[in-house]
């Protein structure tokens, strides 16, 4: 099961969720104004509930009310929402300093591993298994029979 974690190194490969969520904003937003301008340019209530003609300034005064009620619930809403996203996705994000022999990431004034500090900063979690190539470089002597058993029959991606 893939987790919903967000890693963007360099501004590639984001996730983002505030750009799905404003798009989902805007498509209600718009259902929402076409159904009230709808409603009011047809005066649904007298057809369906058998009420009095409204006139045409009463019923462009409650679209603009309505709308703005509209705009404030749902700016509330969003803004909740992004709020309770902001608190379970964490984004990683921009240059991360690497050290380029061991790997580890300078944060501060500090050196961390790599998994741990990918673990602290972000939602993702590591499970450690061992690639064809250090098979080979690791185990000479056995990486045939090795990799006989590999799922990928010793062919990762880029052999």
């Amino acid at each position: 099961m893939q987790e919903k974690n967000i890693l963007n190194i360099n501004g590639k490969g984001a996730l983002t969720a505030h750009g799905r969520i404003f798009r989902m904003f805007l498509v209600i937003f718009t259902i929402f104004v076409f159904m009230t301008i709808a409603n009011e340019l047809l005066d649904l209530p007298r057809y369906l509930f058998g009420d009095q003609p409204t006139s045409f300034s009463q019923r462009k005064g409650e679209v603009i009310l309505e709308i703005f009620i509209y705009l404030v619930v749902l700016s509330a809403a969003f803004y909740v929402f992004e709020k309770k996203i902001k608190t379970q996705i964490k984004i990683l994000e921009g240059f991360i300093p690497i050290c380029a022999n061991c790997k580890k990431i300078r944060q501060d004034i500090d050196w961390k591993v790599l998994e741990d500090y990918i673990s602290e900063n972000s939602l993702a979690k590591f499970s450690h298994t061992i690639c064809p190539d250090c098979i080979r470089k690791l185990y000479p002597e056995l990486s045939d029979r090795i990799l006989a058993n590999h799922p990928d029959n010793g062919h990762g991606k880029g052999h």
